[in-house]
């Protein structure tokens, strides 16, 4: 089995690179319940809809994201490109950022994480 590491991984925003600690994602799918008497007592159900959600975490740099270029923020739309390696990468033309989370310890550096949620396609190839 070949494993990949993942310090190969990387993000881009708005097609500028951002070197990150951490990303996650998670595809998503949403049913609807459609369980009837005709059913048997079995539950049925129909897929609504799909997004891809996920986390992503970097350290900061004043010089590059998320108050510079490229600027990420709460509430706003962005184009996310979250790359395993050169084995393949997940895009997302319309990723909206829910959250942007700061962490800043006494003792260590500055990071930052926003949490995301896909609207419309999202494709891996």
């Amino acid at each position: 089995m070949a494993y990949l590491p993942g310090n190969a991984g990387f993000v881009t925003v708005g097609g500028v690179r951002l070197d990150v600690t951490s990303w996650t994602g998670t595809e998503n799918g949403e049913h609807s319940e459609t369980t009837n008497t005709g059913d048997g007592g079995f539950k049925s159900s129909i897929l609504v809809k799909k997004f891809f959600s996920g986390t992503i975490e970097a350290d900061f740099d004043a010089a590059l994201g998320p108050k510079a270029a490229p600027t990420i923020e709460a509430g706003t739309d962005i184009a996310l490109v979250l790359n395993t390696d050169t084995s393949g990468a997940y895009t997302i033309a319309t990723a909206k950022v829910l959250t942007l989370n700061w962490t800043q310890p006494a003792g260590d550096k500055i990071s930052y994480s926003f949490d995301f949620e896909s609207s419309g396609v999202y494709s891996y190839a």
